[in-house]
């Protein structure tokens, strides 16, 4: 019984689509670290809004310079959320579509490009949202002997980079 109110209380969740209350206009500055440790810091704003269509969502990041504020660029993306598969979908355009998960108030997702894999996660806290990217080479960098157990072996993938930002509602 316990397990089929877990269920419900996902699939109530899973229908609302993105919660209102992370809608809005967002600033921060994303810190960019590698091996060696911090390498550089960008401004970001980053607008969520939801769009005239249903299950559907607009964002935009812009990265700002920040000795002299001026806009380096702007990504836009759409996120849609599809009732039949119970599924979100961040559009990159051109077709590109990354699945999401939405876990623990925070959406996820996991790709692959170019020999690279990328993790990434929205998550909010409090009045904030927090956004991470981590990423490395696609190639283990340590495979274990073979575990009898489990029937295979671990490999691990080192990460290369993160990119970090705690975006602040803007007043």
């Amino acid at each position: 019984m316990r397990i089929l109110f877990i269920l419900f209380l996902n699939s109530l969740a899973f229908g609302q689509g993105i919660p209102n209350d992370w809608l809005g206009a967002y600033r921060g500055t994303m810190e960019i670290y590698n091996q060696k440790g911090l390498q550089q810091t960008i401004g970001v704003e980053f607008d969520l809004q939801a769009m005239s269509k249903e299950n559907y969502w607009s964002y935009n990041m812009s990265y700002i310079d920040l000795k002299n504020n001026n806009v380096v660029s702007t990504k836009s993306y759409k996120i849609l959320y599809k009732e039949d598969s119970k599924t979100f979908w961040m559009d990159e355009g051109d077709s590109l579509l990354i699945e999401m998960s939405f876990l623990g108030n925070c959406f996820y997702d996991h790709f692959e490009l170019s020999g690279m894999f990328f993790n990434s996660s929205l998550c909010q806290q409090e009045k904030n949202l927090m956004f991470e990217i981590t990423g490395g080479q696609n190639a283990p960098s340590y495979e274990s002997p073979f575990i009898e157990e489990a029937e295979g072996s671990v490999q691990t993938m080192r990460i290369d980079f993160l990119q970090r930002v705690l975006l602040k509602p803007k007043q």
